[in-house]
């Protein structure tokens, strides 16, 4: 086993040493890390090497690295790893974005009105400057206020214009992206395009990993293609047993990982309800189950396998309808349906992204936290004014979050100023306010703003990693001993059944697109296990289908419900 060890550090040695040559080239790059295989290791490896050969001579030259990552929690993480004068500057996006364009006003001006970011019944010649804090766009004696995915209209307006590209270029030669995938693709398409393949005066350093790219409606980039990028493939796998490595390989036969963890105590198999004797269901959930039957055989499954693997199992599944009902968040589900379950519904993100952690914060009475709910690093809390602010609006949200939504969103409308509240919402509620009756989207906001609040509560928990159950969506990035993957009807964007078997080379436009969310969305969640892995499918299974799973775990580890259930 120690010569293991040694040649598998030897090996990843190497793959950072070249990550690390091909910095020191000058020419952009992107590494693809397959799932497990240590990309943040790496993308902080080569900020220490800058942090100790680079930052120096950048000081010197009043010049910056920057370093974009996804969240402020990974700012954080980069932050403490820096000294007090690095030249390397982390941030998400969205301050990188905000930091290179604020000092142009008039020209941010001039693009806020061809991009349609004024509020609604404000003309340009009632605005004399623009800022980016926090809250929903508005205007507040002459300075515009905007909500932040207008940074990214902005920012990608200014990287056509040639005079701001070379000025960017001097102040950050060097440009490092982490979870490429997921970055807004109207940026990364520019990055490629004026400085990859174009005048290369910024050296790109993407991060990610292609196959993980769930976010695609959300505007993410997802696979870059570019003959200029030197491209550097990490394929160890550090979180996966041997077994569980396997079965990734058979899904993604063009990137073969070697497990590090080579013991033989793996698992990976597959249970059919190929035998079910009962009615399936019709209409929507076309197929599935009965729905009492449902809620059994997941149960029953999940029991025998916590009765097998001798521990908790993490349940991954997209059939919300099963739970909705014993989780308590049924009325949201019904009225806001696939919205729902995509996570991408205006409503459930706000409450599930600033709200909630924003509310938790200050419960916790933690600054970080705060800010990283309010996508800050300016100090929120430096008076005694202040502090009395920020208490008393804990105590609404205390008192609303045991009503409704209505509520809470009255709550966020009367501190829009310091709330960064979706533009979306605010014109929805000022709908509303005029028109009871009003409908968005086919929903009406007077049933919305009716229902309990504590179902938003259980829809979030539900959606959280830590749940024993999650959407597939809510696992990304996370890792678990023992995972149940649930394959059934969920929501149409969804059918692993009827879509990641089929060839890619044969597919183009919409049937590509949808090919691809079903095969990187399959993937993440078989990755996320660490030593054993059961897919419990609960639809009828096609011949393509069923030889699609033979080549993945084996013909003799496909087994009926009845007989799984009924083993010794």
């Amino acid at each position: 086993m120690a010569i293991l060890n040694k040649r598998i550090q030897e090996q990843a040695d190497a793959i950072d040493n070249h990550i690390i040559d091909a910095l020191k080239s000058g020419n952009s790059f992107i590494v693809e890390a397959g799932a497990g295989s240590g990309k943040t290791y790496s993308l902080l490896k080569v900020i220490d090497w800058l942090e100790q050969n680079k930052c120096q001579e950048f000081r010197r030259k009043k010049k910056n690295i920057a370093c974009i990552t996804y969240t402020n929690a990974a700012v954080n993480v980069i932050l403490e790893r820096l000294s007090a004068d690095s030249s390397i500057v982390p941030s998400t996006i969205h301050s990188f974005a905000w930091d290179s364009i604020n000092q142009f006003q008039q020209t941010i001006k001039n693009y806020v009105e061809e991009l349609g970011l004024l509020p609604e019944g404000v003309t340009i010649n009632q605005v004399s400057n623009v800022a980016y804090m926090l809250g929903s766009r508005y205007i507040d004696n002459g300075t515009l206020y905007l909500y932040h995915d207008d940074v990214i209209k902005l920012f990608a307006k200014f990287l056509d214009n040639i005079k701001f590209r070379r000025l960017l270029s001097l102040r950050y030669p060097i440009v490092l992206i982490d979870e490429y995938q997921d970055s807004f693709k109207i940026l990364t398409d520019k990055f490629i395009e004026h400085f990859v393949e174009g005048s290369k005066t910024i050296q790109f350093g993407f991060f990610g990993d292609s196959w993980q790219t769930i976010y695609t409606s959300n505007g993410a980039c997802g696979k870059i293609d570019s003959n200029q990028l030197i491209e550097i493939q990490k394929k160890l796998n550090f979180r996966s047993n041997v077994a569980v490595v396997n079965a990734l390989n058979a899904i993604r036969p063009d990137f073969q990982q070697e497990a590090v963890d080579q013991q033989d105590d793996g698992q990976v198999f597959v249970i059919t309800t190929q035998d079910y004797q009962g009615n399936r269901q019709g209409g929507y959930y076309k197929s599935e189950l009965a729905q009492n039957d449902l809620v059994c055989y997941v149960d029953n499954v999940k029991k025998q396998l916590e009765r097998d693997w001798n521990g908790k199992v993490k349940t991954l599944m997209i059939t919300h309808k099963m739970l909705a009902n014993q989780q308590h968040y049924d009325n949201v589900l019904t009225l806001l349906g696939d919205s729902l379950k995509e996570e991408k519904n205006e409503y459930l993100k706000f409450f599930q992204n600033i709200i909630e952690p924003l509310y938790k914060a200050l419960c916790d009475n933690n600054i970080n936290d705060l800010c990283d709910a309010l996508k800050t690093h300016r100090m929120l809390i430096e008076r005694k004014k202040q502090k009395k602010s920020w208490h008393k609006l804990y105590e609404a949200l205390k008192e609303a979050r045991e009503k409704t939504i209505r509520d809470v969103i009255n709550v966020c409308i009367e501190n829009a100023q310091i709330i960064p509240i979706p533009s979306i919402i605010v014109e929805n509620y000022k709908a509303h306010l005029s028109n009871p009756d009003y409908i968005y989207n086919k929903v009406s906001l007077s049933e919305l703003y009716n229902i309990s609040y504590s179902e938003i509560v259980n829809a979030i928990a539900f959606f959280s990693p830590q749940s024993d159950y999650s959407t597939e969506h809510g696992v990304k990035g996370e890792e678990y001993e023992n995972v149940l993957f649930i394959i059934g009807r969920g929501w149409n964007n969804y059918k692993f059944d009827e879509q990641v078997y089929l060839d890619p080379t044969n597919l183009s436009g919409k049937e590509y697109d949808v090919y691809i969310r079903n095969r990187n969305l399959f993937y993440v969640c078989c990755s996320r296990s660490i030593k054993r892995l059961a897919i419990f499918v609960t639809v009828p299974i096609n011949d393509e289908f069923e030889s699609y799973l033979e080549k993945i775990v084996g013909k003799d580890s496909i087994f009926t419900y009845n007989h799984f259930v009924k083993q010794d």
